[in-house]
C-alpha cells in the first residue's frame, strides 16, 4: 500500500483552524514558542504548525489546532496505527504478538492499583480497538466499559466483542462536532478504575475532560493515565521531528509536572507517577527517525523490520545503565478525591 501526496480534496489549513488563545491547564495568555513542527506521517502535506509553552506554567500545547470535525485527513485507511500487524507484511505475527504483550502489561500496570475482581468496574477511555479491555476481562473477570467518539475501532467483529460494554460517544461533547454526552446510566454502575492509554494527549479540552470523568466515577475510584513525556530523552534529541508531537492528532503535551498539575486541579489526588509505561519509548524514537528520514508512511514496513529491531537493541544497550532517565513515555496514577 502506498500513500499518496495529493491532499487537494484536503481544505487548508487555515480554512479548518481555531485559535485555543489561553493555556489549557491554569487559564493564562502569555505564552512562547516551543517548536514548528510539520504535518507527521503525512509524506508531501507542506502544512506547518506550531506548539507553545505556557510562561506561567509551562503546560505545552498546539495553537493554533485543526477543528476536531476537519481531521479527518490525518486519519485515514494508509494511517500505520490504523493498519496495525498487517503494515509490516511477513512480521505481522511478530508485531501482533508484541501488541498482546503490551495489552498483558497494561493489565499488570491497572492490578497493581486496584484489586479487580468479578463485579468490579472499569472504563478504559478511548479504547479504540478494545484489546485491552478483552484482555482484562480474561485475565480479572471484571466488567469492562469502552468509550470512543466513533465505534469505528469494534463495529467489524461484533461477535469478537461480546461481554464488552462499548460504547460511541464523547464525555466531554463539545470537544467534538460528532457524538453525545456520555451518562451515569450508559456506564451501567459505578465505576472502580479508569484507564487512559495514550488518550489525553489527543484532548481538546483536558480539564473538563478529567472534572467529567471524576464526576462520574465513586469516591475512591482509581485512574491510570500514559501519555509521551515532554520531558524526556527522546524529545530532547529529535526536537521538531519528535514524534510525540504527532502533529496535529497531539493538541496537549505534558511533562511529569504538568500532568500532576492537570490531575490536581481536577479532583485527583496524584500517588505514582514514573517515566516510562507500557509502550517502549523506543517506538517514539523509531518513529521520530523515519519522520525526519521522510518515508513512506503508507507503504508496506516489511522492508524496514530488520533495521528496526537492530535499532531496538542499540537503544536499549544505550539506556541500560540509565534507570531514570525519562525516554519518552510517562504514567500516573491518581485515585478520585
Amino acid at each position: 500500500m502506498s500513500q499518496s501526496p495529493n491532499f487537494e480534496a484536503a481544505p487548508n489549513f487555515e480554512a479548518v483552524a481555531e485559535g485555543v488563545g489561553t493555556c489549557l491547564l491554569c487559564g493564562e495568555g502569555e505564552r512562547s514558542l516551543e517548536v514548528e513542527t510539520a504535518s507527521m506521517m503525512r509524506r508531501g502535506d507542506g502544512r506547518r504548525f506550531t506548539f507553545v509553552r505556557c510562561d506561567h506554567c509551562g503546560l505545552v500545547q498546539l495553537d493554533p489546532r485543526v477543528r476536531p470535525d476537519a481531521l479527518g485527513p490525518w486519519y485515514e485507511d494508509d494511517y500505520l496505527p490504523y493498519r496495525g500487524p498487517s503494515a509490516w507484511g511477513a512480521f505481522a505475527p511478530l508485531v501482533a504478538g508484541d501488541l498482546r504483550r503490551t495489552d498483558r502489561e497494561r493489565v499488570a500496570t491497572l492490578r497493581r492499583f486496584v484489586d479487580l475482581e468479578a463485579g468490579r468496574r472499569v472504563w478504559d477511555v478511548g479504547c479504540g480497538k478494545p484489546t485491552f479491555l478483552e484482555a482484562l476481562v480474561q485475565a480479572t473477570g471484571c466488567r469492562a466499559v469502552g468509550s470512543d467518539f466513533t465505534d469505528a475501532g469494534w463495529r467489524s467483529e461484533p461477535a469478537r466483542w461480546q461481554g464488552l460494554e462499548l460504547i460511541a460517544g464523547e464525555v466531554v461533547p463539545e470537544a467534538t462536532a460528532t457524538g453525545s454526552a456520555l451518562t451515569p446510566d450508559e456506564l451501567g454502575g459505578p465505576i472502580d478504575a479508569v484507564t487512559m492509554w495514550h488518550y489525553l494527549e489527543h484532548e481538546y479540552h483536558p480539564r473538563a475532560l478529567l472534572q467529567r470523568v471524576r464526576e462520574l466515577v465513586r469516591p475512591g475510584a482509581v485512574l491510570v493515565i500514559e501519555v509521551p513525556d515532554h520531558d524526556s530523552w527522546t524529545r530532547r534529541r529529535h526536537g521538531a521531528f519528535w514524534q510525540g508531537y504527532h502533529t496535529p492528532r497531539h493538541t496537549v503535551l505534558y511533562t511529569p509536572d504538568t500532568l500532576r498539575r492537570m490531575l490536581e486541579a481536577t479532583g485527583w489526588r496524584v500517588e505514582h507517577q514514573r517515566q516510562r509505561g507500557t509502550l517502549d519509548a523506543y517506538a517514539l524514537h523509531w518513529m521520530s527517525r523515519m519522520e525526519r528520514a521522510d518515508i513512506d508512511w503508507g507503504a508496506s514496513m516489511q522492508s524496514r523490520f530488520p533495521g528496526f529491531v537492530l535499532g531496538l537493541l542499540a537503544f536499549r544497550l544505550r539506556h541500560l545503565l540509565k534507570r531514570g532517565e525519562g525516554l519518552g513515555i510517562q504514567t500516573a496514577v491518581a485515585r478520585a478525591r
